[in-house]
């Protein structure tokens, strides 16, 4: 019998029933609707302490996931995290970028699931995914009023960095992206702009693009279709090859 393949959403937003986790719930129900196992979690829920820097992780060279000082929920995120097929990182935009937890999320996670062995061009030493295993990786992010087509060029910066450090850390390939700009309930106009927050509402065009994104990536998966997405774009592991070649002992 086939074993079930999973997809799991990293939620890394504090309103639960606010856009960003409607829009994961949504991207969740796209999975599930071509057979995949699914589940959500929520780092808001979770103990996930600061990163003290004390290298216990770097040291560590054998390791699938690598020890850490701390003793928190970590351990127990990072093992869904290699165990799944497929993962959905989604966060609220705060300030232009991912929240504060997905930002400690990644720091914590970075050298646990990486060990320091890879190259990169003529750098040695670059992160290398301690596991061997082919993942789907896609993001959706949820901004406040910032309207879709501004937000996208202004307040995006989480987006390219979720995507190139995500495929690097969980050995993934790149499914897609969805960024939810303002869409309100109202037409706005002089100062309902200063809570143009509160009039907010998600559309049955942003719902469908995230349950599209979670059927995308369904489907890749079971295509067994996965090409893990180097650093420099698919063009990086032969630039590896002939730099690799020029600088070979």
């Amino acid at each position: 019998m086939e074993n079930t393949k999973k997809v799991i959403a990293i939620n890394g937003a504090c309103r639960r029933t606010g856009t960003t986790t409607q829009l994961t719930a949504a991207a969740l129900e796209g999975a599930s609707s071509v057979g995949m196992d699914t589940e959500m979690i929520f780092l808001c829920d979770k103990d996930i302490r600061y990163c003290t820097n004390c290298l216990m992780c770097y040291k560590d060279l054998d390791s699938e996931i690598a020890p850490c000082s701390i003793n928190d929920d970590m351990g127990e995120i990072l093992r869904k995290t290699v165990d799944a097929d497929g993962i959905i990182l989604t966060s609220a935009v705060h300030n232009g970028f991912i929240t504060g937890l997905m930002t400690v999320f990644f720091e914590r996670m970075a050298w646990r699931l990486c060990r320091p062995t890879g190259r990169f061009l003529t750098f040695r030493g670059a992160p290398q995914p301690r596991s061997k295993k082919r993942r789907a990786l896609g993001t959706i992010v949820s901004a406040g009023s910032m309207p879709t087509k501004l937000g996208k060029r202004y307040c995006n910066d989480g987006t390219p960095f979720m995507k190139q450090n995500g495929c690097l850390i969980l050995n993934a390939d790149w499914v897609g992206e969805m960024y939810a700009g303002g869409e309100f309930s109202k037409k706005l106009r002089g100062e309902d702009w200063q809570r143009a927050y509160l009039y907010k509402e998600l559309t049955e065009v942003q719902l469908r693009e995230a349950k599209d994104l979670g059927v995308k990536m369904a489907e890749m998966i079971k295509a067994d279709r996965l090409r893990p997405l180097h650093p420099l774009g698919r063009v990086g592991p032969l630039l590896d090859i002939v730099t690799g070649w020029f600088i070979r002992e």
